[in-house]
């Protein structure tokens, strides 16, 4: 089903993490010639520091650990042939939170339209009186240096191919939630990972949370109208009305026409996609289905001969990347899965975000973690 993969390191530092990428191929209007545009998430990894052959400092190579105080989002461009046009740049940070995972969409107005959410960090002298208020925290001093809260999604939109970018834009928020901080902080959208899509005149932004009956997270989208100026809520895109699956992080893929689908992380159970169906572009949603792909989170790219190509970050022995092709309903799976990296160090792998180049390849990038320990930003070049 595939041949000639051919594997590249993008972005590599020790000094940090670098995970949760997104890929858009562009039209550099300068040198009419395209590029890529690579963003991803870049924070401190202080694991260099370590003496690299101590048994405890091997250990930790395998820890994961997805929240820093100092996250930034960050971006890199790339000739068609991967070698970089510039040297890694954050964008202009966060001045309250720290910042996720990087969704980008290159809109019809050529403006690049970025995605995200950020956690707001908070010092362990707080927490218990905030717990007290009802504040949901994440995480722990001893494993993640302080506690979180979940900040909320947020857009951020470019119209000079980005270089520049607006401010935070956070989304309306998440009909029937609790406020992160009662009266203080509202649950802005959730979280956002996963691909947005532009129909007839509208962005559509899925998000995923948790609203107050639910023990569970669901999937939701939200609209722009305006390109991307301002956002609405639209609907639930699903719901485990048994309370067992969190149904995380969905990406939506255009089918025709007012169809649409999503695919989803189910993030509580046996790991296998989600999918769910709107005939009417997210306004009502058939009900959700698990599929036979195992891994996550999916992206979805519809290929110029009208199939699709998922791929999806395999957090099973042996640690890897796959894909799988898809007819261009994506109601049929073609041929066997794709194996595009199964030489993981650990499960601290994935995320990979898939474009199709002019030459017919499919670049598929992702953040991984070989050996050494580090992790970094890779692609794979693939011909389907």
């Amino acid at each position: 089903m595939s041949k000639n993969i051919e594997h590249f390191v993008l972005y590599k530092n020790e000094h940090y993490f670098s995970s949760f990428p997104s890929i858009a191929l562009l039209d550099n209007a300068k040198s009419g010639k395209k590029q890529l545009l690579l963003m991803f998430r870049r924070a401190r990894d202080s694991r260099w520091l370590l003496d690299e052959h101590d048994e405890e400092s091997q250990l930790l190579k395998q820890q994961v650990d997805h929240v820093d105080s100092r996250s930034q989002l960050t971006k890199l461009y790339f000739d068609l042939e991967l070698s970089p046009l510039s040297e890694a740049e954050a964008l202009p940070i966060n001045p309250e939170a720290a910042d996720q995972d990087a969704c980008l969409l290159i809109l019809s107005n050529q403006n690049i339209l970025l995605s995200s959410f950020s956690w707001y960090p908070i010092h362990s002298r707080l927490s218990s009186v905030l717990q007290k208020k009802g504040a949901s925290l994440y995480g722990h001093p001893d494993v993640t240096g302080c506690f979180y809260i979940l900040w909320g999604g947020f857009t951020r939109i470019s119209n000079d191919q980005g270089n520049t970018w607006s401010k935070h834009n956070y989304l309306p928020i998440l009909p029937n939630s609790n406020d992160m901080v009662t009266g203080k902080r509202p649950y802005y959208a959730g979280s956002i990972r996963g691909q947005a899509i532009e129909v007839n005149g509208e962005i559509l932004l899925p998000s995923y949370g948790r609203q107050k009956e639910d023990k569970v997270s669901t999937s939701h989208l939200y609209i722009s109208k305006d390109n991307g100026n301002t956002w609405s809520y639209r609907s639930l895109i699903a719901k485990d009305k048994q309370q067992e699956f969190n149904l995380n992080e969905p990406s939506l893929l255009h089918l025709g026409g007012e169809r649409i689908m999503a695919f989803m992380r189910n993030s509580s159970g046996n790991d296998q996609l989600i999918t769910a169906v709107s005939n009417d572009l997210g306004h009502t949603w058939e009900d959700w289905q698990e599929r036979k792909v195992i891994g996550h989170p999916t992206h979805p790219l519809r290929l110029s001969d009208g199939r699709i190509f998922i791929c999806y970050g395999y957090r099973h022995e042996p640690y890897g990347i796959r894909g799988h092709l898809m007819d261009s309903s994506a109601e049929e799976f073609i041929g066997d899965e794709i194996i595009i990296r199964d030489d993981g160090l650990c499960g601290d792998v994935g995320y990979p975000w898939s474009v199709e180049m002019p030459s017919g390849q499919v670049l598929v990038v992702y953040y991984f973690t070989e050996e050494d320990g580090i992790r970094h930003i890779s692609g794979s070049l693939l011909s389907l």
